[in-house]
């Protein structure tokens, strides 16, 4: 298996501009069908709009596991469904 790629946004909310889910959202595109991205990040809002994010998106949600101060995420790129 491939390794995941890595985004890490705990220093997301010092950094002005780029929003975190805007960073997460242009990695995620990058990915081709089975790979995996992995996200850090220290703020509890960024979780909830990623997970949604990834849902709405048919993204799968491999991992997530909290240690304090921070989230982990795993995300996959599923493949496409044969229609």
């Amino acid at each position: 298996m491939m390794e995941a790629r890595h985004l890490d946004l705990t220093s997301a909310e010092e950094e002005c501009g780029d929003s975190a889910l805007g960073r997460v959202r242009r990695a995620y595109a990058t990915l081709e069908p089975g790979e995996r991205l992995e996200v850090v990040t220290g703020g509890a809002e960024h979780v909830f709009g990623i997970l949604a994010w990834s849902h709405r998106v048919g993204g799968e949600v491999l991992e997530e596991s909290t240690e304090p101060g921070s989230t982990r995420l795993v995300l996959r790129r599923p493949a496409p469904s044969a229609s």
